[in-house]
């Protein structure tokens, strides 16, 4: 038989042991049930485009969940920099929710979801691609098959900070399509972390157009595009 105070005591121990297991919240560090905190997924949300639409228009549409800006520019720095793969998860289930809503006539079975590739050389120094991650995310909520077909043929440097014009001179001709797994009647939809200029995903789009494939667009957690 166990005694009131016994009682108490154990309670007490496995609060305190619960608290100590909750994973800290990857952007602010502090103790969080989910993978962020409620502070930090607020903040993250502030950023998300009340129309995920609004760019899906043109040679190849744009559908991006939120502005590159604020919290969401910082933790897509954590994701990329720091390792924080569960930020990746979270962003696809945020952006297959937001595609759901917004695209109702884009939830079609011969969608496929291609990420972004990184070179061989990136992938292994940093682990992981971030976009594969988002996209894995992505197809788990929309039924979308995952291709990883696209391969990025030769190194690239970092995007930021180059003009627009060596932005595209800096991935022209960097993509190629490793195997033959997606069909004509495929809908490709390539999904990457950001948009800006939108250099690398024209040019990895250019590489599947010449194979007579169909590029239905393009889908971002976070578009730098300065139109509100």
């Amino acid at each position: 038989m166990t005694l009131p105070w016994q009682s108490s005591l154990i309670n007490f121990k496995n609060s305190a042991l619960n608290l100590f297991l909750k994973p800290n919240c990857p952007l602010c560090d502090r103790p969080s049930g989910d993978v962020l905190c409620k502070y930090c997924e607020r903040q993250l949300t502030e950023s998300q485009l009340l129309d995920a639409a609004r760019y899906w228009q043109g040679d190849l549409p744009l559908f991006a969940w939120g502005k590159y800006e604020g919290a969401v520019k910082r933790s897509i720095g954590k994701l990329k920099y720091d390792g924080n793969r569960a930020i990746g998860n979270i962003y696809g289930e945020w952006l297959a929710a937001s595609w759901q809503k917004s695209l109702p006539q884009a939830n079609i079975t011969n969608l496929i979801a291609m990420p972004i590739p990184l070179h061989p050389d990136k992938l292994t120094s940093r682990g992981f691609n971030q976009a594969e991650l988002i996209a894995s995310s992505f197809c788990r909520a929309t039924g979308a098959k995952l291709d990883l077909s696209l391969q990025r043929t030769r190194p690239t440097v970092a995007q930021f900070g180059l003009s627009k014009l060596a932005r595209q001179e800096n991935v022209a001709d960097a993509f190629a399509l490793d195997r033959a797994s997606v069909k004509s009647s495929d809908l490709v939809l390539l999904i990457d972390d950001i948009y800006t200029t939108g250099a690398t995903v024209r040019s990895a789009a250019l590489a599947l157009r010449a194979l007579d494939l169909h590029v239905y667009g393009v889908a971002v957690v976070a578009t730098g595009r300065d139109d509100r």
